[in-house]
Order: structure tokens, then sequence, then C-alpha cells
């Protein structure tokens, strides 16, 4: 079903898509923020041991939606400079209070786990995009002498990306209703995330500038 999808960037006003690099540390870590961000949203971190319940899906469906379900997340990241040394954290965040599920399909079992199937690729399909992003971050040669429009181009052109998968997502599937098509989301996916490993959380690193 349709996403609600809020990119946050650590240390700047949420809704906006901006990276801000700083010549020394300054007030709470990247890894602080974040997780400060995290706790105000009510939200919770992607992790393999921890899929989504139903449990979890604790707002209210509006009258308005066909939608069976939806899924609200956040993608939060933040990148900075401490002399040469480049440090970023990237993270997919689950927010309950915003998903929220119809409870007629909870009586009706099958219809249930096959909606929670299709809601958990989705959280899984942003959490693949996170670790990309991390992967570029990873892989930035002296980003520290670049320009902060720079970093927030490049974080914007994987946001772009990972929309775009989730409606690509949503459209094949049928919102998982295709059996095969979900199936075979499910298993693209699930490989995705097997190939990015490296990525996972914490999802932040240093790495030494040149």
């Amino acid at each position: 079903m349709p996403r609600i999808f809020i990119v946050v960037a650590a240390l700047i006003v949420s809704g906006c898509l901006a990276s801000l690099p700083t010549s020394a540390p300054a007030g709470p870590s990247l890894t602080e923020s974040i997780n400060a961000r995290v706790k105000e949203l009510d939200a919770f971190a992607w992790t393999p041991r921890r899929p989504l319940t139903w449990k979890d899906f604790r707002g209210q469906p509006p009258r308005e939606s066909p939608a069976a379900a939806e899924t609200a997340y956040s993608l939060l990241h933040g990148v900075r400079c401490v002399g040469s040394a480049f440090e970023f954290r990237v993270l997919a965040a689950f927010r309950p209070e915003q998903s929220w599920v119809r409870p007629d399909i909870l009586q009706r079992p099958a219809d249930s786990a096959r909606a929670l199937r299709h809601e958990q690729t989705h959280f899984d399909l942003t959490e693949v995009h996170a670790r990309r992003l991390r992967r570029y971050f990873t892989e930035l040669v002296a980003p520290c002498r670049g320009s902060n429009g720079d970093l927030s181009d490049a974080a914007t052109r994987y946001v772009r990306d990972e929309a775009n998968a989730q409606a690509q997502y949503d459209k094949e599937t049928d919102n998982g209703r295709r059996a095969a098509e979900q199936a075979r989301w499910d298993k693209e996916v699930d490989g995705q995330l097997f190939s990015t490993s490296k990525f996972t959380l914490p999802g932040n690193g240093k790495t030494p500038g040149v």
C-alpha cells in the first residue's frame, strides 16, 4: 500500500535533505543526534532480529483510504568532517503511530499474513537503500574536500531511487494481491539484503581523510 516516507537528516529540520560537514566536533555525535530523533519519532530501527508484527501498527486507519494497511517510515542520515576524518550514519526507522491496519484484515488469517508480508518487504526495501547509501558514504574518496551540496545531491539520488523502487513494488505486486509477483519481490529483496549485509546496522562509519 502507499508508503508514508519522511527524509530526515541529522542536525537539520525534518523534511529537508542536507549534509552538514563541520571542521570539529560540536554538540552530540551523529549517533546521538539520530538516536534522539528516533526516540522523538517513537520509532525503531530496521533489524533482522525484529520483523514487523501487527502490534507495531498503532495508528488509526483513515476512513477515506481504500488501503488495508499502511507503513510509515523515516530514512535518517547525517555526515560530518572532524578534521580530515569523515563520519556518517544512516538508519531506516519504522514509525508505529503513523502506521495502521484495518481491523477486518486481522480477522482473516490468510489475508492478514499476506498483507503483513507485503508491508515487511516494503520496510526491507527501505533498509536495502539505506545500506546502499551507507556503501556510497563508505566508498567516498576524500569526502571532506568536497562540498556539502555534493553530498546532499548524492543522497537525494539514493532517496529518489528508493521511492521509485517502492512504487514499482506496489505496482508489480498490485499491493500484494498478485501472489507470484509478491513471492518474486520477497525473494529479490531478501537477496539484496544478503548481498549488502556488509553495510547493515550499526550503519555508521569513519573513514580517514587523505
